[in-house]
């Protein structure tokens, strides 16, 4: 293995560690020294490939988990119907807070640990987007978009952290996915 691979393996290693350390104690309670225990590291290492310590590497978890997301989510953009991708992207985000590293790490502290976490990002410009084709495609009466997409978006918002608190995540998903199908049922034109 060369030098590069091995960096690579390296980086890989610490991210991995600190992304079970993370879940399981938060971003607060997590050590550095216990992260590099874990991999059988020396703090040298850690600051090489993250000269911003701790909280670059927890960054550097979140886009991890971020990135997941999205790939997960590109599943999605095969769906024909604007209204039906829509739901499926909001089983997916409520899927994923019953997941303890996405939970934590992406829901509870990125958004006051990683910037622009707490605004608005591509998940609103998605929602927007497709609320806006549904309109569109005559799948929803008309509205005004924006106020609708914050609306929505942030019912769904409070619907991951409803799910993140129940003792029964799975049911609690269900329970928030079916509460927000009534509210997009509501935007449906009758035919």
């Amino acid at each position: 293995m060369g030098r590069k691979e091995r960096a690579r393996a390296s980086r890989s290693l610490l991210i991995e560690a600190a992304r079970k350390c993370f879940t399981a104690h938060g971003y607060e309670a997590t050590t550095v020294a216990e992260i590099l225990r874990r991999v059988g590291m020396a703090r040298g290492a850690l600051y090489h490939y993250f000269p911003g310590g701790k909280r670059e590497l927890f960054t550097a978890v979140f886009e991890t988990i971020n990135d997941e997301f999205h790939r997960r989510r590109a599943t999605i953009s095969t769906i024909e119907s604007p209204v039906a991708r829509a739901r499926a992207g909001i089983r997916l985000f409520l899927e994923l807070c019953t997941e303890e590293d996405f939970a934590r790490i992406a829901l509870t502290d990125a958004p006051r640990l990683v910037p622009g976490q707490a605004e608005r990002g591509s998940s609103y410009e998605l929602l927007r987007t497709q609320l806006e084709e549904a309109i569109n495609a005559g799948e929803v009466r008309p509205f005004q978009v924006d106020a609708m997409a914050i609306a929505l978006y942030g019912a769904v918002r409070s619907a991951g952290e409803f799910v993140v608190g129940a003792s029964d995540r799975a049911q609690a998903a269900d329970t928030a996915s079916r509460s927000l199908d009534l509210l997009l049922d509501g935007l449906i034109t009758a035919d």
